[in-house]
Formats: C-alpha cells, sequence, structure tokens
C-alpha cells in the first residue's frame, strides 16, 4: 500500500525512517516488538500498544507498551477482542474515532468495561494471511487517528512484516518453552517448544511413577541422558540412587566386572571386593547409555537381573538380590541389531517395554534458535563474559545446518562462539565453525528428502558415517568423538569394531 498523498507530510516520513532503523537494529525479538510498538505510540499519538497474535482461537498479546502490568496475560484482557478479530479476518486496518458510539463496537461488553475510545488496529500480512495485528489506542481523546494515519501504519505493516514474523514466531515459542519450564519444574534442564519433544515430556510424567524399564531412542546428543533423569526425577525412587553407565565407553573385557562387579580374586588385579554398577543402583534407577554396545556374551546376565532382580558378581556364585528399575539408551536401531543377532530379542523385548524417541534437532528449527540463545547465555556466565547478541544471519546459518551431532553439537558451537566474540558487535555468520557456514553442503550433510541413499545394512551405515566424521576432522579422534557424541574410548572401540584403517585416524 502507498500513502494517499503525493508528497507525505515530513513526519510520516520521518516516522517510516525511524521504523526502519529499529528494524534493521540486531537484539533480542522481545526488543525488536517494544521498539517498534515505541516507536509507533510516540508517532501517531496514542497512549499504549500492542502486538497481538492468535493462538487456538483466543487472542494474546506478545508484546505491550505503556500497560501498567508486565505480564502479557494481563495485557490479553486490556484489548477488544471483538476489534481484533474482525481486523484477523478481513485483513485490513479499522479505524474508530470512539468506539463507545461506533456500531457494532459499542455493544461489544469489552468495549464497556475498558472504556475504549479511539483505536487503529492494523494487521501483518505474510503469504496473504494475518498472522499478527499492530493494535495501538488512546482512551482519553476521541478522534486520536486520522484517515493518512491509518495509510501510514499500513505502510508500516507492510514494511515490517517479513522481520516481524520472525520476531513473532519466536516470541511464541519463547512463551511455551517458558510456559512448559514452569509447569514441569523448570522443564528438567529441556528447553524446547517442539510438539514432538514436548509430547515426550508428557509421556515422562505419565510413565515416571510406573516401574517399568523404558528405551529412549534418539541419535547422538538428543539428549537422552537429560530424558533419563526427568523420568527419575518424577519417580518414586527419586530418593534411590541415580546411577548412569556409557556401554560404549567401556572397553569389552572390562564391562562385565563394572556391570555386575567382583569378589577379591576374581582375576589378577582384584585385591578387594567391588560393588558394581548394578548393586550400586539397588532402590534406584540404572541408567544404560548406548545399550545396543553391550557385548552379546553379557546380555544375558542383564535379562536375568530384568526378569528376577537376581545377578551374580565376577568370582562368585553366590546370588544376591536388587530392586533396580532400569532406564537404556540407544542410537541405533535395535528391532535391526536383533534381526541381524547382534542383540538378544528377549532382552529388546524386556527394555522396550515403554520406548521414548527423540526427534533430531533438525526437525525442530525453533529450538535451534531458543537454545543457542539460551547456550551462549550460560557460556558467558561461566567465562564470566557478556552475553552477545546473534545476528540475524547467524541465526538463519545455524538452522540451515543439520546438526549431526544435535543438541550437544550446538551447545558446543555457542560455548566457541562466546569464546571468540567481541563485546562490541553482535555475532555474525562469519564466526561460526566453517562446517556450519558451508549450511550442510559438507560430507556431514543429511541427504534431502528426494536425494536417493544407497541401501545398506545399519552396520555399514554407521561404519560410513564415523569414516566420514573422521576425514572431515582430519582423523581427529577428540573432534570426531565430539561430534558424533561418544567418548574417545567409545570411539576407539567402534574402530576395532568396524576394521576402519589406521590411516583415518
Amino acid at each position: 500500500m502507498v500513502l494517499n498523498q503525493e508528497n507525505p507530510p515530513a513526519e510520516h516520513l520521518g516516522l517510516l525512517y525511524r521504523v526502519s532503523r529499529t528494524l534493521l537494529k540486531e537484539g533480542e525479538y522481545g526488543e525488536l516488538l517494544s521498539g517498534l510498538l515505541d516507536t509507533l505510540i510516540e508517532g501517531l499519538g496514542a497512549d499504549r500498544g500492542f502486538v497481538v497474535v492468535r493462538e487456538a482461537g483466543e487472542f494474546r498479546a506478545t508484546s505491550a507498551r505503556n500497560f501498567r502490568s508486565e505480564a502479557l496475560s494481563r495485557a490479553e484482557h486490556a484489548i477488544s477482542r471483538s476489534i481484533a478479530r474482525t481486523v484477523m479476518e478481513n485483513g485490513r486496518a479499522v479505524l474508530i474515532g470512539d468506539a463507545s458510539s461506533t456500531e457494532p463496537y459499542s455493544r461489544q461488553p469489552s468495549t464497556q468495561q475498558l472504556s475504549l475510545r479511539s483505536v487503529l488496529c492494523a494487521p501483518l500480512v505474510a503469504s496473504d494471511q494475518a498472522f499478527a495485528l499492530i493494535y495501538l489506542e488512546n482512551r482519553r481523546i476521541t478522534n486520536c487517528f486520522t484517515e493518512e494515519q491509518r495509510d501510514l501504519l499500513d505502510e508500516v505493516c507492510a514494511l515490517a512484516a517479513p522481520r516481524l514474523r520472525t520476531a513473532v514466531a519466536m516470541s511464541r515459542a519463547q512463551r511455551r518453552a517458558e510456559a512448559l519450564e514452569h509447569t514441569h519444574s523448570q522443564s528438567d534442564g529441556i528447553l524446547t517448544s517442539d510438539p514432538g519433544m514436548l509430547q515426550v515430556m508428557q509421556n515422562v510424567h505419565q510413565i515416571a511413577a510406573t516401574d517399568l524399564p523404558v528405551l529412549i531412542e534418539g541419535e547422538t546428543g538428543t539428549g537422552k541422558e537429560l530424558i533419563a533423569r526427568a523420568v527419575y526425577r518424577h519417580s518414586t525412587r527419586v530418593k534411590g540412587p541415580f546411577i548412569a553407565l556409557n556401554c560404549a565407553a567401556i572397553p569389552a573385557s572390562l564391562i562385565g566386572s563394572e556391570l555386575f562387579g567382583f569378589v577379591q580374586g576374581a582375576f589378577t588385579g582384584a585385591n578387594r571386593d567391588r560393588v558394581g554398577f548394578v548393586g550400586a543402583a539397588h532402590r534406584g534407577t540404572l541408567f544404560l547409555d548406548e545399550i545396543g554396545d553391550l557385548p552379546l556374551d553379557l546380555q544375558p546376565h542383564l535379562l536375568r537381573v530384568l526378569q528376577s532382580g537376581e545377578f551374580t558378581r565376577l568370582g562368585t556364585s553366590r546370588a544376591e538380590q536388587v530392586d533396580v528399575r532400569f532406564i537404556a539408551a540407544t542410537n541405533r536401531d535395535l528391532e535391526a541389531e536383533v534381526a541381524a543377532g547382534r542383540f538378544r530379542a528377549d532382552l529388546f523385548f524386556r527394555l522396550s517395554a515403554i520406548t521414548l524417541r527423540l526427534p533430531p534437532l533438525r526437525e525442530r528449527p525453533h529450538d535451534t534458535r531458543l537454545l543457542a540463545e539460551h547456550f551462549v547465555r550460560t557460556a558467558a556466565a561461566r567465562y564470566g563474559r557478556p552475553v552477545p547478541s546473534l545476528s540475524e544471519d547467524c541465526l538463519s546459518a545455524l538452522t540451515a545446518y543439520s546438526f549431526p551431532g544435535n543438541v550437544r553439537e550446538l551447545e558446543s558451537e555457542m560455548s566457541r562462539l562466546v569464546a571468540l566474540a567481541s563485546a562490541e558487535a553482535p555475532c555474525g555468520a562469519d564466526l561460526l565453525n566453517e562446517r556450519i557456514r558451508r549450511r550442510g553442503n559438507g560430507p556431514l550433510a543429511a541427504a534431502s528428502p528426494g536425494t536417493p541413499v544407497a541401501l545398506m545394512s545399519l552396520h555399514e551405515m554407521e561404519k560410513q558415517l564415523i569414516t566420514s566424521v573422521l576425514e572431515h576432522t582430519g582423523g581427529n579422534r577428540t573432534q570426531a568423538a565430539e561430534i558424533l557424541g561418544i567418548s574417545r574410548e567409545g570411539l576407539r572401540n567402534k574402530l576395532q569394531r568396524f576394521r576402519i584403517p589406521e590411516a583415518l585416524s
């Protein structure tokens, strides 16, 4: 829309200039919305303003200025829903000189309760659909706004809509994340607004109070241990121990004695009795990470504990009894492992009484932004540095990247960014790791939905992934293990198992 004047007044041009400057500023999205409202309130003579969205049929204020309460939940009751509904449904700006005497608004209870007078409301439109409203009012003066100001607000909305669409979406996501954090005991350390992860958290709270085994499936770095600890914290065993063992981090020759313990003299160097992880978890929870790496010959012994609570330490035939809840996690397809003969079917069925599947970060684009800003804040606090802001091009590059290492890789990258950031300027994409700047075009990029993928076994796929990561890191095992989300010892075991040439590592 263009202003209905060949030569717009200087104050109108000045307002458009100030709005443009506000939109170009780097900073948090909440600051962007507030800054825009401040500019419009001052330039158009309003006494308060709101950015309003519609969620689940209800109108909510995602930003409010000159409203007495800072609580946005209360601001939602300070707008006329009938006016907001008219603008949202018609997609056109509304100018009301005196709502108390203008039909049909004068008959609405909200008009009388709010003592509405002058109202100017215009839609923010993207892809031919109104996604939010800018709602301005003056309750002291009637006929405060003019037709020219309505056209001017339409011009502002057309100018601002592309940038504000992202800002409003992020503000919504932030609200959902904050609501989840409040509802579920500060989110159990899990920050998300993704529907898939929200469903996982709901399932956690439903099953936590039972003693059923839980199998958590997900790619490396998706937060499987965080989910396991959430199950534990909400269970009846919360006063007992939470014991965690990474099955991929311990050599196959030692994991039996670590898991079940041993008695003095069981082997050379066994100078005293030792309680294993199973015994240490008595009346608590045992979390077995990377359960797919548990050697096949030990799986019957674990099955015995699951079925009867009995186990035997290395070096003795005396059975011991424990009361343990088991939570296992894997980044493998255990059903395929069973079919290939590398995992016992009876153990799989016993462990998977309840299965929680965690979506990878590349399927959670809003979470990428939320988590990036969260990790920047926590890293800055840890290092005692100012919190740097992330530019839009930086956030866009992060969202475009596939993150094969998922949340763990993102956290590592944000820590690196804080270490390199300057306090004077926002962090641009140029500070990101080269593999992220390439936006997933390298060997670690996820295939697009239309890209044909060669058929292969999971065994061969895992071998190719490890080989690709090692080539990407120039044979640096420490970096490769970090990207894969496993320990260096776990990577060493996989290199031996897959017979990957030493030249690559």
